[in-house]
């Protein structure tokens, strides 16, 4: 019987096995979903159209890119949370997915148990800015102002939740300062009334900033990384400004739905990273302003538990209620 035992739980290990390998070497047999939550056209949209036709080059399936806005990421990510673990539906992960469950009283999946990391792929500097036509110059400058007129000093963000909204009430936090959140609907409409001085200030993405700092409509005074940008060499980060703790990044991800088995996980990450390598979607992705910053499935989850970590610190301190 004790052999008879052992013969069985080696003959399901070998079938496991083998079921493993027959999905690896197999997938992908059919169109692979690649679902960015957000609307087409922005920078998530580009990220997900370059890297999809390099995994449909590499995989010889189509790789459709489905934008499913709504509910701040939530409506796309769960239609991947929901979907069948073989891999063939891929979520375009954001700070979204770190910042909803602490700013929602209902998200429809969790982002701990129901996706897991497939890659790390690119992120987007914040830069601080104001109008050009305003008389801070730098953020000691800022700092004086909202000290002096506690309240009055405005900035806008891109919406309530967003690492737009969330990183400016961290720095409010970190500069002992209190501003005036203004939200918009997109960084069009806010870095409009930002050049035409209707709001004072705001934490945005470099790739919306660049075109308003090269009309001269927007003065930037720091950069949320730890190290200057190369396109904008000559302004400081906000590290060296007076903020040492500050650093906020719009990153970007690949995640599909938990229990996709191991090997699937691999080859998606391994394909994606070889689209990072790639000469001509490197000049795309650099033109649009993103920085490369590829890594595995392990760099991705950290990335995430710490971005996690750091926005519910920030809700909890800003006073931020659940909508």
């Amino acid at each position: 019987m004790i052999a008879f035992g052992k013969l069985a739980m080696a003959t399901v290990i070998l079938a496991s096995g083998a079921t493993i390998a027959k999905a690896q070497s197999e997938f992908p047999t059919r169109t692979i979903r690649f679902i960015v939550p957000f609307p087409p056209g922005g920078g998530n949209d580009i990220l997900a159209r370059v890297i999809a036709a390099k995994l449909s080059a590499s995989f010889k399936q189509p790789v459709i890119v489905e934008n499913r806005p709504g509910a701040g990421g939530n409506i796309g990510a769960d239609i991947v949370a929901q979907s069948t673990p073989d891999g063939h539906t891929v979520l375009l992960g954001t700070n979204t997915l770190a910042i909803n469950p602490h700013i929602q009283k209902s998200v429809p999946f969790d982002v701990r148990k129901d996706l897991v990391s497939v890659a790390r792929l690119a992120s987007t500097p914040f830069v601080l800015a104001v109008p050009a036509k305003s008389p801070i110059m730098n953020v000691a400058d800022l700092v004086a102002a909202a000290k002096a007129r506690p309240g009055r000093i405005t900035y806008a963000s891109v919406g309530i939740g967003t690492p737009h909204h969330l990183g400016m009430e961290l720095l409010k936090i970190q500069m002992k300062v209190d501003l005036t959140h203004v939200p918009y609907k997109g960084s069009v409409a806010a870095l409009s009334d930002l050049s035409a001085g209707e709001v004072q200030s705001m934490l945005v993405t470099i790739n919306s900033a660049l075109p308003f700092v090269n009309r001269k409509e927007i003065r930037v005074l720091g950069v949320a990384e730890q190290e200057r940008l190369p396109s904008l060499p000559n302004i400081p980060t906000l590290r060296e400004s007076g903020v040492p703790e500050f650093e906020v990044t719009a990153w970007y991800g690949l995640m599909v739905r938990a229990g996709t088995p191991p090997p699937v996980v691999r080859k998606l990450s391994e394909a994606s990273l070889d689209a990072l390598r790639q000469p001509d979607a490197i000049e795309q992705l650099q033109t649009a302003g993103f920085v490369l910053t590829p890594g595995g499935a392990d760099q991705m989850q950290q990335v995430l538990l710490q971005e996690l970590d750091k926005w519910a610190v920030v809700v909890r301190e800003a006073r931020i209620l659940p909508e």
